[in-house]
């Protein structure tokens, strides 16, 4: 579990689930890109935000009027939501990876007996009643 929470798809390494692991650090890397993207575009609008009221300004008007910086700023208030947004799935993510990890190591070592112990023995249904008085 330690592994998983600390280098996302170790823990899942370390128990041999390769396949999962690999879904892991994609599912987490994708999570984390999409949060770094919307922090890009909340960047980008705070810059043009900032360029639009240095304009105003020399221009003597109010900023706060301009069409263009309350588009920018609607941008800039968007792209914040979306961005935390994807880092809460990102942990929640982050989360459900550690506490998978803990599991297969858990059942790792854990035998199930599906079958018959005789070979040959054909499958077969079985009813039961219980009662407790």
């Amino acid at each position: 579990m330690l592994r998983s929470a600390a280098v996302p798809g170790w823990g899942q390494l370390y128990n041999r689930k390769y396949l999962k692991a690999v879904g892991v650090v994609a599912g987490e890397g994708l999570l984390a890109y999409q949060a770094w993207n919307e922090y890009r575009k909340e960047n980008d609008a705070v810059d043009r935000l900032s360029a639009i009221g240095a304009a105003d300004a020399e221009a003597g008007v109010d900023y706060q009027l301009d069409p263009a910086y309350l588009a920018a700023d609607q941008d800039r208030e968007v792209h914040r939501n979306k961005k935390i947004n994807w880092i809460w799935w990102g942990i929640a993510a982050h989360l459900l990876s550690t506490v998978d990890a803990y599991v297969d190591a858990h059942l790792g070592t854990f035998e199930a007996d599906f079958g018959s112990s005789e070979p040959g023995e054909k499958p077969r249904i079985t009813l039961a009643l219980r009662t407790r008085f």
